[in-house]
């Protein structure tokens, strides 16, 4: 995390040369080249080859703690970093790292002390801004021994060169002559607005009750038909375990299109999260969820959906975070005898979906995604019964994140999505640019 030497630690470096005549075998210099190009690993094992001889010097505690904590050696990180501030309790940089050790140990008061410690000092604007957000981590995790609430709001404005999804006006295939103008893709600029809250209340150890209610207003320029209104309301109950987090949740969402219900999904939905390493978790769910249509019931169905992710952060320069989420659904026609129902709604799905998030600071962040999803039909569209109906659904996004203040974010996103079907009338492509402020509290 931390790569530059504050003046207390260059003099420990100096100190620390003088002493090398013991441990001539040892290079502190070679030790501080793999620190400072985040080569944390390497420093670790390095270092580690030379714990027995070298503990004690403040400056090798120093690279051996930070070194440790950035490769999930959390416990012999801290104890390296507590020796380094009996010698020179002033030194905030060891502090801060100190800290982060303990909140990966989940020692939330003795990190909560430490971080705030850090910040009784007016350290600079970048060491106030990660003693904060892991203080805001802090105050999340506390929720599993009393109750805690947290939301956000965001604004976002952009434009959307295919608001409908429709097929492209230069259209060449039989159909596109009888389509109306709804049809073909249309361009707008677009608002949004969008909020969650999250109450979390625990009833006894290791069992949490947790509600979030969510929505999402969009509006466009001039294509009102399109506007849409989503209400999304979460009711469920978690238990927490030393490595792995259970949740079984109740889900109804309401979406309305240009004012009018469209659709309505209830359903339940059992999650599992399981903590490999401080660097690695891994996330199952399964999902069953009831869609109905008002106005459309060949649509409504029965979804079916198992899921999961994978998530690694490496110790490595830009700290790269990389993300992987597979899933696996099937949807049921809810009229399943009926053949439009079945080339309109029975399929089965698989999507798999890839990312990377790189930190270029505390403060900047670019994330990068794409993804891919095939879904099968039971039959073929009435005007093309020769071929069963498939569907390649691809999506490849970059998101420029910028956090400009104290729970203050600024998103700057480019979406590109293409579907390709053996039903003409299905084909499409859509980019989207926005540009989304978040507050988080």
């Amino acid at each position: 995390m931390t790569k530059h030497i504050t003046p207390i630690l260059a003099f420990l470096l100096l100190f620390s040369q003088s002493t090398l005549a013991a441990t001539e075998s040892f290079d502190i210099n070679h030790l501080q080249s793999l620190f400072e190009d985040y080569k944390r690993g390497q420093s670790y094992k390095y270092a580690k080859q030379f714990q027995a001889e070298m503990e004690g010097d403040p400056y090798f505690d120093y690279l051996f703690g930070v070194s440790a904590i950035d490769t999930g050696h959390a416990s012999e990180g801290t104890f390296a970093l507590e020796r380094v501030l009996l010698i020179f309790p002033d030194d905030q940089v060891a502090r801060l790292e100190l800290a982060r050790g303990y909140f990966n140990l989940q020692e939330y008061a003795l990190a909560g002390e430490s971080f705030r410690a850090v910040l009784e000092n007016e350290p600079p604007a970048q060491v106030t801004e990660t003693a904060q957000a892991y203080l805001d981590k802090i105050r999340v995790s506390e929720s599993r021994y009393r109750p805690t609430h947290s939301g956000f709001i965001e604004l976002s404005l952009g434009n959307d060169d295919n608001v409908n999804a429709g097929v492209d006006e230069n259209a060449t295939f039989s159909l596109a002559a009888f389509l109306n103008a709804d049809s073909f893709g249309q361009d707008d600029n677009f608002s949004t607005l969008s909020g969650a809250w999250t109450y979390i209340h625990p009833f006894t150890p290791g069992w949490l009750f947790e509600s979030t209610l969510s929505g999402n207003f969009r509006k466009n320029q001039d294509l009102h038909q399109f506007d849409t209104i989503t209400g999304t309301l979460q009711l469920g109950v978690t238990h927490l375990q030393a490595s792995s987090k259970y949740k079984a949740e109740l889900i109804s969402q309401q979406f309305q299109l240009d004012g009018d219900e469209y659709r309505s999904i209830n359903g339940i939905n059992f999650n599992w999260q399981y903590t490999l390493s401080e660097r690695s978790s891994f996330n199952s769910s399964l999902q069953y969820a009831q869609l109905d249509y008002p106005d459309l019931s060949i649509k409504n169905s029965d979804l079916i959906t198992l899921g999961m992710n994978y998530t690694h952060i490496f110790a490595a320069y830009l700290q790269p975070v990389l993300f992987a989420t597979l899933n696996l659904g099937t949807e049921n026609a809810e009229d399943d005898s009926n053949p439009a129902a079945q080339s309109e709604t029975e399929r089965d799905i698989f999507s798999l979906r890839l990312g990377v998030v790189l930190s270029f600071s505390n403060t900047l962040a670019l994330q990068t995604t794409i993804g891919t999803q095939n879904s099968e039909y039971a039959a073929a569209p009435a005007f093309q019964p020769e071929t069963i109906r498939e569907d390649d659904y691809s999506t490849a996004d970059l998101n420029l994140i910028w956090a400009f203040a104290r729970k203050w974010r600024l998103e700057t996103r480019y979406a590109h999505t293409k579907n390709s079907s053996t039903d003409d009338l299905r084909n499409y492509e859509r980019n989207v640019i926005d540009m989304t402020v978040n507050y988080t509290f």
